[in-house]
């Protein structure tokens, strides 16, 4: 039974660990600087979400995502400060300020941001907390090359009470809750115009070993540097509708190659909707609502078509966003995807 009981913890411990190193978000444009620290700062803002995802409801003790980022860039002058580049018309275009863009020197831009995660999966927990720097470089009169590296701890915590099993006093079990605290460390870096991105980044790059949390001495496995690489691009249809279909790919040595491919529909600047589609795991839709200049609410629903979709009723996921411009400055558009 000792035996049997320590496996059943091992086990429940690793599945977190390599299955929850890198939150999986559908909506992963709106929550870019959690994967890649170069797009800390992207956006002519400061840019703040909240999130929470459901990660197959319906299965018991499947993982709950609650996650809080900001970023933003500093040091910009009044001359070059935000403004929305195409008008938005219809009934909630009095809610935006809609001056076109005006041409100004374009330099150099430090941006700072950061994010925690809580992933819940009962008995385990993964929190993770990030800080983030980008520096963000003008390439020729239209692209931009941006540069970021984060440093992020992270706690995986096993709650031994919670375990599942006959004989919670076992002694190779034992009760209460055991954590382990890592450093790590992402570098990334990101490439866009205002019709096309590309970016490429690294994460847990110190490839922290893994140690059962029963006994803190048992070594499990060791993590592997996670890579992400993502690409897009956006078509303006008319003054109202565009297209901006993006693709990202994960690959973990070891692991099959997961990608993430989408096709985000905007209307008016006020609301954007479409498909997506994850290899191996599911379909997903998703919606969401410019609600004003200062705020954004959106949702996705995956449909999982794998050996989970006997007893899993899908994920959901809802982000609310928050833009804050500075005094003077106009509202400037979210970008392009």
């Amino acid at each position: 039974m000792k035996n049997i009981l320590m496996s059943l913890s091992l086990l429940s411990i690793t599945s977190v660990v390599f299955g929850q190193q890198a939150p999986q978000f559908t909506q992963f444009m709106q929550t870019g600087n959690v994967f890649n620290p170069a797009l800390t700062g992207i956006n002519k803002y400061t840019d703040a979400k909240i999130g929470y995802r459901k990660q197959w409801a319906g299965l018991p003790n499947s993982p709950t995502t609650l996650f809080a980022s900001v970023s933003g860039q500093f040091g910009a002058t009044q001359d070059e400060s935000p403004s929305m580049s195409l008008p938005v018309r219809g009934r909630l275009s009095s809610q935006f300020q809609t001056s076109k863009a005006v041409e100004h020197k374009r330099s150099m831009k430090h941006a700072i941001g950061g994010y925690i995660i809580s992933d819940q999966t009962s008995p385990t927990a993964l929190n993770i907390g990030n800080l983030s720097y980008a520096l963000h470089l003008p390439l020729g009169s239209k692209w931009n090359l941006s540069l970021g590296a984060g440093l992020s701890v992270s706690q995986t915590s096993l709650n031994r009470d919670k375990l599942n099993v006959d004989v919670s006093t076992d002694p190779g079990i034992g009760s209460g809750t055991n954590s382990k605290i890592n450093p790590d460390v992402n570098l990334g870096a990101f490439v866009s115009s205002d019709r096309v991105f590309f970016g490429y980044s690294a994460n847990y790059l110190f490839r922290n070993k893994i140690y059962s949390l029963s006994d803190k001495s048992t070594l499990v496995a060791q993590q592997r540097v996670h890579h992400f690489g993502v690409i897009g691009f956006r078509v303006d249809l008319n003054e109202t509708w565009y297209l901006s279909p993006a693709a990202m790919v994960k690959y973990v040595d070891g692991a099959p190659l997961s990608s993430d491919v989408y096709c985000r529909v905007g209307y008016k600047d006020v609301m954007w909707f479409g498909p997506s589609f994850r290899n191996q795991d599911s379909f997903s839709g998703f919606l969401g609502f410019n609600l004003s200049n200062m705020l954004s609410l959106s949702y996705s629903y995956d449909y999982n078509y794998s050996q989970l979709n006997a007893s899993s009723n899908g994920s959901h996921e809802v982000i609310l966003g928050f833009r804050f411009v500075g005094t003077g400055s106009k509202f400037s558009r979210p970008s392009m995807w």
